[in-house]
């Protein structure tokens, strides 16, 4: 039961901001919304407030939302214009592009503000100090294999002076799978040892598409507390991780270099989200900000269907000086929808694999 409710909160937050953001964005440039909803149909609640035109609903499928706007040509394939003010197609580029991009601006807010609220809850983790004394050396790593100890105070990496840890990280991470001079004092006496780097992916800077040297060693880390401010700078570095992250992973996959067992659907997300919730409130929270920027980049994408491919129809009319016809656009929606459900069939296909 965990999961599934775990499952829903999940989605259920990140999906309402993303449509809130295209109902706020909407409104804002006097486009009237009939319909703003999270869950897909069948409804099971809508409310319609006195001298409004939009009705709040929650359906019963808790695998997405939307909001219906008046002259939209969607997934529902309304195809009805009839060049009043209040229709989104009566409003300028400019105007659509913002409304059609702000669920994606929305869902990059919400992860700044889930991470700042991870770094008030939970603080930072940051070195003890920062000279270039070994606290930790890891089994079986170059390292422990070049018989470095505990207490040895590096000086040198590859004939390069070190005045601090970030200083050697820095020399290590440029060099995957090299072999470099490492120049170190052992109880006042000094050494020196070539020895050859491991390599592995730089996860620390969000780029899983770059290889980085290491050598298994590390500091002694310290929980720091962080104040209002700090939370938010914290919430600004790590929204920047995480927009890095999701960019080098779509990168990965359109090169063909994920395989098709670190891809998942809603099965997947249910699993993690469960998971994630019977780990505590930050792990949770942590796991909503991955996917709520997950969310963003992938609505982005040209493919029509998705808010990016709007965007796309948009400037393509721009480009060409004049709107595409209704037929065209539904038949340019149709083709979208067809990947997009291809898509989403293939990864609950894999899913289900997976569990059995």
């Amino acid at each position: 039961m965990i999961y599934i409710i775990s499952f829903i909160i999940l989605i259920g937050v990140i999906v309402f901001v993303h449509e809130l953001g295209h109902y706020l964005a909407a409104r804002s440039v006097g486009v009237t919304v009939e319909k703003f909803s999270i869950g897909m149909p069948p409804t099971i609640y809508s409310y319609k407030p006195k001298k409004s035109n939009t009705v709040f609903a929650i359906g019963a499928i808790p695998l997405g939302g939307y909001v219906q706007m008046k002259g939209l040509i969607d997934e529902s394939m309304e195809s009805t214009f009839t060049g009043e003010d209040d229709e989104l197609e009566s409003k300028s580029a400019l105007e659509k592009i913002w409304v059609m991009s702000a669920g994606v601006i929305f869902n990059i807010i919400l992860t700044f503000f889930v991470f700042s609220a991870i770094g008030a809850i939970d603080g930072d983790t940051v070195p003890v100090n920062e000279d270039a004394v070994i606290d930790f050396v890891a089994p079986g790593g170059p390292a422990e294999n070049a018989q470095l100890l505990v207490g040895d105070e590096i000086i040198s990496i590859n004939n390069i002076k070190i005045d601090n840890w970030n200083a050697a990280v820095k020399i290590v991470e440029e060099n995957p799978n090299q072999e470099v001079p490492i120049a170190f004092i052992r109880d006042g006496e000094s050494y020196q040892k070539n020895i050859l780097l491991s390599s592995g992916t730089n996860f620390k800077a969000g780029r899983v598409d770059q290889t980085i040297g290491l050598i298994g060693i590390a500091k002694d880390m310290q929980n720091k507390k962080l104040n209002f401010i700090e939370s938010f700078q914290y919430g600004y570095n790590r929204t920047a991780w995480s927009m890095v992250l999701m960019s080098s992973s779509l990168k990965m996959i359109f090169q063909g270099n994920v395989s098709k067992d670190d891809v998942g659907s809603v099965v997947m997300i249910g699993q993690m989200a469960g998971d994630a919730a019977q780990a505590g409130l930050s792990p949770f929270l942590f796991l909503m900000a991955l996917i709520s920027v997950n969310l963003a980049f992938i609505n982005i994408l040209p493919i029509p269907g998705l808010d990016g491919g709007h965007i796309m129809i948009i400037l393509i009319e721009v480009l060409m000086g004049r709107k595409l016809s209704v037929k065209a656009r539904m038949r340019i929606q149709s083709i979208g929808m067809f990947i997009l459900l291809s898509l989403m069939a293939f990864l609950l296909i894999n899913d289900i694999a997976r569990l059995f």
